[in-house]
């Protein structure tokens, strides 16, 4: 794995090296700031696979370079690690919205390091073949990648869209007190898998994007952390329940979708119909298991003959 490493201290680039070596982390390039690693990104003859950023720089800091970093195509889905003695949760917040995949502690913790970078490993292995396979497949034609049913899609151009390891981290990172704050709830795209049959995987692709971008459009006032997961499936994190509503967040999510009926008509697109479900509230139980609170989010999602669908 290629890791570009960047923080303003000399002192702690000199320890941080030699202890990704000794996690089997070989191919590192150091930077002193951002406006370095950029320069030094530009020059690369082979990508990075994974950027690890200290958030407190002079100048450009490191949430503002990870932003920058993800507005370069060839690096919109690159995994950013964050690296920081900040624990205040505006940071925290601000480093996940910015683009961030996961979160390191300052000082260095290798045990901490041998397992974030060892999930990060996997992912970038994931992508990699991924790409390979949207590359080898009907290279004579260019069109938008077509996806499976189950498959995720890039959703980098979406404000507050994370993938769904990235929100795991975002609530292992938050802490057990903080996460407290916290609750999801599920959105379905009902008819899903009738538009991947009619319309194929990569239409299927554009319309969950149009979804992505209406539940953006609703969350603003909620702040946004929105993840695909697959299927026509969407979790998404809130700050506590008291100003939440179901039935009103449903209603207004349908109205921003059905603004796209006349274009989805015109070019024989099947138009979602979206169910919405109940907040889950974080509690102690999902502490071992992060993800299991993003799973029952899914389940809450009422079904037809309880209520809670959306037709548009």
């Amino acid at each position: 794995m290629k890791i570009l490493a960047v923080d303003d201290d000399p002192d702690f680039r000199a320890i941080l090296e030699p202890a990704l070596a000794r996690q089997g982390y070989t191919d590192v390039t150091l930077a002193e700031s951002g406006e370095d690693a950029l320069r030094i990104i530009r020059e690369s003859a082979v990508e990075f696979d994974c950027f690890i950023l200290d958030i407190q720089m002079p100048g450009m800091d490191g949430i503002e370079l990870c932003r920058r970093i993800r507005g370069l195509d060839a690096y919109r889905d690159a995994v950013c690690v964050m690296n920081t003695s900040l624990s205040d949760r505006k940071y925290i917040d601000s480093a996940f919205a910015a683009g961030a995949t996961d979160y390191l502690t300052k000082p260095i913790d290798e045990i901490e390091i041998r397992a974030r970078l060892g999930m990060t490993e996997r992912l970038v292995n994931e992508r990699r073949i991924s790409k390979i396979a949207i590359s080898t497949s009907r290279p004579n034609v260019i069109t938008t990648p077509s996806v499976g049913f189950n498959d995720s899609i890039p959703m980098k151009r979406i404000e507050g869209a994370i993938d769904a390891f990235a929100m795991e981290n975002y609530l292992k990172t938050l802490g057990i007190f903080r996460a407290f704050s916290i609750s999801a709830f599920a959105v379905k795209v009902v008819n899903a898998r009738q538009i991947y049959d009619m319309d194929g995987g990569a239409v299927f692709s554009e319309v969950m994007l149009d979804v992505g971008t209406c539940l953006s459009d609703c969350m603003k006032s909620h702040g946004r952390m929105i993840s695909y997961f697959g299927g026509g499936q969407f979790v998404c994190l809130i700050e506590g329940q008291r100003t939440w509503s179901r039935d009103g967040f449903a209603a207004t999510l349908s109205e921003y979708i059905l603004e796209f009926e006349a274009i989805y008509d015109d070019l024989g697109i099947t138009m979602p119909t979206i169910e919405v479900g109940e907040p889950v509230a974080y509690r102690a139980a999902y502490t071992k298991s992060r993800a299991r609170i993003f799973q029952d989010a899914l389940n809450a999602v009422q079904p037809l003959d309880l209520g809670g669908r959306y037709m548009l």
